[in-house]
């Protein structure tokens, strides 16, 4: 889908999790399983701040892998809750095609990359989503704010600890916390180098 853009509005809020079999019973209870995919994701830049990044994004559901390239930014909060745009420029299956397809849009270079495992539920038209990184365990719940609070309440998440970070913030707030050197690749087993 080299020429075909797909456009949309997110909403989400992310909670920490520490005990992660304890939210995946609730999350089930509330929740219907959709599926589990390992996921890489690089971001790219110019170098120049007014430019929006793009998520150069890699996932294998342990039987098909697919690309995609993606301008995503936050555009508001409201009420604890984050509003993003994903402006999907390619899907497909080659990360040759996805990188010759970046170049139309300038200089973009790697700038970070870091993997996830990642588990879907649906539930009461909200995206509830666990991404277990190398450096901690968030849960996501995605749709109006108001279906978005009652799945929180629900899985007894408190609105006081709900975040709007994105992956890079919530990487570099856990390096600073462990005196860690920041990595560029940051992949399970952190063996990466910045």
């Amino acid at each position: 889908m080299s020429g075909t853009r797909d456009f949309k509005k997110e909403k989400e809020v992310k909670f920490l999790v520490s005990d992660v079999h304890s939210i995946l019973e609730k999350v089930q209870s509330v929740g219907k399983y959709s599926r589990t995919e390992y996921i890489r994701d690089t971001i790219m830049g110019t170098g120049n701040t007014r430019d929006k990044k793009i998520r150069l994004r890699v996932k294998h559901n342990f039987q098909n892998s697919s690309v995609e390239a993606t301008f995503k930014f936050k555009v508001g909060e409201d009420g604890g809750v984050k509003t993003e745009i994903e402006d999907t420029v390619y899907k497909g299956c080659s990360v040759a095609d996805a990188l010759k397809l970046i170049k139309n849009y300038g200089a973009y270079k790697e700038e970070n990359s870091y993997e996830k495992i990642r588990s879907v539920y649906e539930s009461n038209d909200v995206e509830i989503v666990l991404d277990v990184y190398p450096f901690g365990v968030w849960i996501e719940i995605e749709g109006e704010p108001e279906c978005i609070w009652e799945t929180a309440k629900a899985l007894g998440l408190k609105k006081e600890n709900a975040i709007t970070q994105n992956a890079d913030e919530l990487y570099l707030e856990w390096q600073k916390a462990h005196a860690v050197p920041e990595q560029w690749d940051v992949r399970f087993g952190l063996g990466g180098k910045k």
